[in-house]
């Protein structure tokens, strides 16, 4: 499967990478800084652009099976607030997808676990602490 992967230099990102290609699936990371992926840049396809861009997304995307969008919630180098940032990127990317053609689209996200708590809105703490109650964990949210 060739597989488009958005956020694949951060934390969750990185694992999704890892992942598809130890399953032996083709993977074009989505990124900002293509340095980030310098280890893997023989295994992997680097596409540079902003994940909130239709025209980045857009150029992209064509000849991929599935997107899995991992973006996290940014760091210094991003201007955008997390929630800002998964809603521009995901309306850019339905509005891709549609345009290409690529009907497999997977979000995920571990913000708001660990140290992104404290960035989280109401809501998302809401889940978060029902989630972890729900899973039986003994972690505090």
């Amino acid at each position: 499967m060739k597989l488009l992967v958005l956020g694949a230099t951060g934390l969750t990102g990185r694992h999704v990478v890892d992942v598809a290609l130890r399953s032996g699936d083709s993977v074009t990371a989505f990124v900002r800084d293509p340095a980030a992926l310098a280890d893997l840049a023989d295994r992997v396809t680097l596409a540079t652009g902003d994940a909130t861009s239709l025209q980045d997304l857009s150029a992209t995307l064509p000849g991929h099976d599935a997107v899995i969008s991992a973006l996290g919630a940014g760091n210094a180098l991003t201007s955008v607030r997390a929630d800002d940032l998964f809603t521009r990127s995901s309306t850019a990317l339905l509005a891709a997808a549609k345009e290409t053609g690529v009907s497999r689209l997977v979000w995920l996200s571990s913000f708001g676990v660990g140290h992104t708590l404290a960035w989280s809105s109401v809501p998302q703490k809401m889940i978060s602490r029902r989630s972890t109650a729900a899973s039986g964990s003994t972690a505090a949210p």
